[in-house]
């Protein structure tokens, strides 16, 4: 689903603003909307798994905004976190990333699948240690995505988080700083 319908959807909603990725098949697709009367976005980056804009509100700092919906294919995730990398590298902007990684940070964020996943977790650690994000704080189910009817075929992950930089997280949360 993309295109003509994600228009209607955003319409249909009250935004009049929109970026979108759209779907390759049943797999992946961002969709952003926001009101053009509320807050200026600027596209940055498109790209198959994720999206960045700019966002500013009038006498505001602008700041960052990385939608991401992670490749299910492990070595496509690779690519996307070394794209994002680099980008973290180039900027000095308070910059939220949030969305679907497709990848857990522990083996206890995941029950039942492969096991075998302990180097995986320390790829997606790194690429957040590298990029100097902070990992914000997280309410509702432990875990995000499910599949499997029966006890023997149930697997379940947390696989969506938010992410910040310090630049985002002081900036717009001053009581969280260290003294």
């Amino acid at each position: 689903m993309g295109g003509d319908h994600a228009i209607k959807i955003g319409k249909i909603l009250g935004y009049n603003g929109q970026s979108r990725v759209d779907a390759v098949g049943f797999s992946g697709g961002i969709w952003l909307y926001w009101r053009l009367e509320l807050v200026n976005v600027t596209p940055v980056t498109h790209h198959s798994q994720y999206i960045t804009i700019e966002v500013a509100r009038l006498g505001e700092t602008p700041w960052l905004f990385s939608a991401v919906y992670a490749s299910p294919n492990p070595s496509n995730r690779v690519a996307l976190w070394s794209e994002l990398e680099r980008f973290a590298r180039n900027n000095n902007h308070p910059w939220l990333v949030a969305g679907d990684f497709n990848e857990t940070r522990s083996l206890a964020e995941r029950h039942g699948g492969d096991q075998n996943m302990a180097r995986r977790c320390d790829i997606f650690n790194n690429w957040i240690e590298n990029c100097e994000l902070i990992e914000l704080e997280f309410s509702g189910p432990s875990h995000t995505w499910a599949r499997g009817n029966s006890e023997e075929t149930r697997r379940s992950a947390r696989l969506d988080r938010a992410l910040c930089n310090s630049e985002c997280f002081l900036g717009r949360n001053p009581s969280k700083r260290s003294s």
